[in-house]
C-alpha cells in the first residue's frame, strides 16, 4: 500500500470507529503497518501513557534526553537505520546513556507518532500549561477541523502550534488532496508559530519523523516554523512571502491557548487590550484575541477552524469578542460539545468554530452534541440555521430555529419571573467557616474552629439555609445550621453591633470571635476596610423577608424548594420571593417547561447540570393567568396533567 492509499484509508475508517476508556471517549485512529499491512488499533489509545509513565521518564532523565530516547526508540521499532536528517541525528545524540531507550525497550512500549505527540504534551511543565495554555488536542477533533476547513491545496497556519497536531493533520489532508511529496508539503504548505521554543522543536521532530518513516529522508528540511509571541509579532515580516504573494494564508487552524487575564502580567494585559478589539479593557481569556488574529492573517478567501472553550457564548468577559464576531459575520459553523469533556486533564467545555473571511450569508450552522455516541459520525450531523439577527452580544443563546421560536414565546407571553417573584442572592460573610454554627439547645449553638468547640449565645444567631447543601424541601425545616448575626435593627436597617455591646451582651460569642480575629482580617487579602473586624463581608440579603422558593445554582433538573419560614437567611443559591400563588408558581418552575427552557438558554456543566443563576431564569415568563387558572394549579397534583396544561397555555409546538 502506498502513502496516498494509506491516507485515504485512514481518513475513511477514521469516521467509523470509536472506543471508550476510563478517561474520555476517543475516536481510535487506525493506521496501516507498512511492514505487514495489518490494521492495528494503536493511535490515541496507548494505555502506557499515564501520568505515572511520564513521572518514570522524568525520574530517569531530563526532558531533552527523554525526547531523544523516544525518537531513537521509534526509529528502532520501525526498523529505520542510517538516517540522513541532521536535525533528528542531533536530537537522538542527546541521550548518550540510552536510559530512556532501554526503559521503553524493557516495557516493550508500543509506539506510534500520535503516542509521541501525547508524551510531548504530558511533558509540558505545569507553569507553561497555566501561563501559555498548552494542551493536547484529541486526534478526532484535529481531523474534523482540518477536513472541514481545508478544501483545496493552499497554505495553512497554526498560530499556536504546540507539538504540531494540527500541522500533522493538515499534512495528511494535503496529501490526500494533492498527492505531493511530504517534504514538498511541509516546505510549501505548512506554517506555524509558538511562544515556546521546545514546542516548535517538537513540531519539527514530528514532521521530520513522518518524512523518515515514509522514506523521504533528507539531510535538511526548510521548515516554516517560528518561535514568537503570535499576538505581538509582525506577521507580514514573519512570513513576507505569504503576504507579498497571496496577501495572507488560505487556512488557519488550531487550538488557541486558554489563559485567563489573571495569569498574565499587568503590562501584557494593557498591551493586549490596546491592540485587540476582541478583548476590550475588562476580564478576558487569551484565546479571544486568537480569533481576531486568525481572521487578520487570512487572505480574502481564507477559512479558519478552531477548537476553543464554549464560554465565549455567555461569559461576561466575552462580550467584546461576541461584539466583534457578530459585527463581522464570518462564522460559518459552530459545533458545541456542551457539557462533554474532550480533554483528559482539563475541565474545559468546548466548541468548534469555523469561519470564512468573505462569508456573505446572514446565518451560520449550529449543532450541539448531547451524547458522546455522536462523535463517531460528526460529518453527518444535521445542523440548524442560526441567524445573526438573533444574537445579543450580552449573551449568545444558540439553538435551532424551532427552539428559538419557542423561547421567544416563553419570554414574551406574560410577566417576567423577576418582576412577579424578585430573584435575590443570599448573604456573604466571606468567611463562612467562622460564622456558620449548628443548633445545640434552647440557649446555645456550637461553633468549631481549629478542632475546638465554642458555645455561642443563640440569641445572636439566625436560621440559615445553605441552598447548595439542601437535598430536598423537607431538609429546609430539619436543617440545624445557623449563623452568627452581629447586627441589630435601627430605623428599619441593620447596623453592626458596637464592640462593647457585643462583649457585654454576648460574651461567649465575643470570646470566640476574638479567637478567629486574625482569620477574619485576612478577608479580601486584608485590602478591604470593614465597619469593624467582625462584620460580614457584605450586608446584602439581611432584609429579605417572606415566603420564598430556593434554587441551587446548578441542578440536573428544576428543583425550586418552598420555604415558608419568612425570616430565614440564605446563601449559596437564589431565592424567589412571591407575594401570592407561591405553590402554583413552584409547580410551573419545577415543570418540564422550565427544564426545556433552562437547557436551551443557560449553560451546562458535566453531569447534565444546568445553570439556574438569576441572569438565566429572570426572563422566563409566567402567563397572565385568571383566578380560576391559579386555583387549578394550586389544587392539581397530577404532574402529567399539569405538564400538558402548561404547554397548551404557553402555546408551544414540538
Amino acid at each position: 500500500m502506498n502513502l496516498i492509499e494509506f491516507f485515504e484509508k485512514e481518513e475513511a475508517i477514521n469516521k467509523e470507529v470509536r472506543c471508550n476508556n476510563s478517561n474520555n471517549s476517543e475516536i481510535i485512529k487506525l493506521i496501516i503497518n507498512k511492514n505487514n499491512n495489518k490494521i492495528i488499533n494503536i493511535m490515541d489509545n496507548n494505555k502506557f501513557i499515564t501520568n505515572k509513565f511520564i513521572s518514570d521518564l522524568l525520574n530517569l532523565a531530563k526532558i531533552e534526553d527523554i525526547e531523544a530516547g523516544i525518537v531513537k526508540y521509534f526509529l528502532k521499532k520501525n526498523q529505520i537505520q542510517d538516517i540522513k536528517n541532521k536535525f533528528i541525528k542531533d536530537i537522538i545524540n542527546k541521550d548518550p546513556d540510552d536510559k530512556i531507550f532501554k526503559f521503553l525497550q524493557r516495557i516493550n512500549f508500543s509506539i506510534c507518532l500520535s503516542d509521541i505527540e501525547k508524551i510531548f504534551e504530558l511533558l509540558i511543565p505545569p507553569d507553561d500549561k497555566r501561563i501559555n495554555g498548552a494542551v493536547y488536542t484529541p486526534l478526532f477533533i484535529v481531523d474534523y477541523i482540518v477536513e472541514n476547513t481545508i478544501d483545496k491545496e493552499g497554505t495553512v497556519c497554526d498560530c499556536s502550534c504546540g507539538s504540531g497536531a494540527f500541522l500533522l493533520g493538515a499534512l495528511r489532508r494535503f496529501k490526500v488532496i494533492t498527492n505531493k511529496n511530504i517534504i514538498e508539503i511541509i516546505e510549501n504548505n505548512l506554517f506555524g508559530a509558538d511562544i515556546l521554543d521546545y514546542a516548535v522543536r517538537r513540531t519539527k521532530i514530528m514532521l521530520s519523523l513522518i518524512t523518515i518513516y515514509y522514506r523521504e529522508d533528507t539531510e535538511t528540511i526548510n521548515f516554516n516554523l517560528k518561535v514568537t509571541d503570535s499576538l505581538e509579532t509582525d506577521w507580514i515580516n514573519l512570513f513576507p512571502e505569504i503576504f507579498n504573494e497571496k496577501q495572507g494564508f488560505d487556512f488557519v487552524v488550531g487550538n488557541p491557548p486558554y489563559v485567563r487575564i489573571q495569569d498574565l502580567g499587568v503590562g501584557l494585559r494593557e498591551k493586549l487590550s490596546n491592540k485587540w478589539k476582541s478583548i476590550g479593557s475588562g476580564n478576558f481569556n487569551l484565546y479571544f484575541a486568537f480569533f481576531e488574529l486568525g481572521i487578520n492573517i487570512l487572505n480574502k478567501n481564507g477559512k479558519l477552524g478552531y477548537i476553543t472553550p464554549n464560554n465565549y457564548f455567555t461569559s461576561l468577559a466575552g462580550i467584546e469578542l461576541r461584539n466583534y464576531l457578530s459585527i463581522n459575520k464570518q462564522i460559518t459553523r459552530i459545533l458545541n460539545f456542551n457539557h462533554l469533556k474532550l480533554f483528559e486533564n482539563a475541565s474545559t467545555y468546548t466548541c468548534i468554530t469555523l469561519m470564512k473571511k468573505d462569508y456573505s450569508k446572514d446565518y451560520f450552522e449550529y449543532y450541539y452534541i448531547e451524547d458522546e455516541r455522536e462523535f463517531s459520525d460528526m460529518n453527518n450531523l444535521k445542523f440548524s440555521s442560526y441567524y445573526y439577527k438573533w444574537l445579543n452580544d450580552k449573551k449568545w443563546r444558540l439553538m435551532t430555529e424551532k427552539d428559538y421560536s419557542n423561547i421567544k414565546i416563553i419570554e414574551s407571553i406574560g410577566i417576567p419571573l423577576d418582576k412577579l417573584c424578585p430573584v435575590k442572592v443570599g448573604i456573604a460573610t466571606l468567611k463562612d467557616v467562622i460564622y456558620f454554627v449548628r443548633d445545640f439547645n434552647k440557649d446555645y449553638c456550637i461553633a468549631e474552629f481549629k478542632a475546638k468547640e465554642f458555645l455561642i449565645e443563640k440569641n445572636i444567631t439566625r436560621k440559615l439555609i445553605k441552598i447548595s447543601s439542601i437535598k430536598n424541601q423537607d431538609e429546609i425545616y430539619s436543617d440545624k445550621r445557623r449563623i452568627i448575626f452581629p447586627y441589630f435593627k435601627k430605623n428599619g436597617k441593620y447596623e453592626i453591633m458596637p464592640e462593647d455591646y457585643l462583649k457585654q451582651n454576648f460574651p461567649k460569642t465575643y470570646e470566640y470571635l476574638l479567637t478567629t480575629k486574625h482569620e477574619l482580617e485576612k478577608r479580601d487579602k486584608g485590602k478591604k476596610s470593614y465597619p469593624t473586624w467582625y462584620a460580614w463581608g457584605r450586608t446584602q440579603a439581611m432584609n429579605y423577608n417572606g415566603k420564598r422558593l430556593y434554587t441551587r445554582t446548578f441542578s440536573d433538573k428544576p428543583d425550586f424548594m418552598l420555604d415558608e419560614q419568612e425570616d430565614s437567611l440564605f446563601c449559596n443559591g437564589y431565592a424567589l420571593f412571591c407575594k401570592k400563588n407561591i405553590k402554583a408558581i413552584q409547580k410551573i418552575l419545577n415543570s418540564k417547561l422550565m427544564d426545556y427552557y433552562a437547557k436551551k438558554t443557560s449553560y451546562e456543566i458535566e453531569g447534565n447540570y444546568q445553570c439556574y443563576q438569576k441572569n438565566f431564569i429572570e426572563k422566563f415568563n409566567i402567563p397572565s393567568f385568571s383566578e380560576s387558572d391559579w386555583e387549578y394549579l394550586e389544587k392539581e397534583e397530577d404532574k402529567d396533567k399539569i405538564e400538558l396544561w402548561l404547554f397548551n397555555k404557553y402555546g408551544l409546538s414540538f
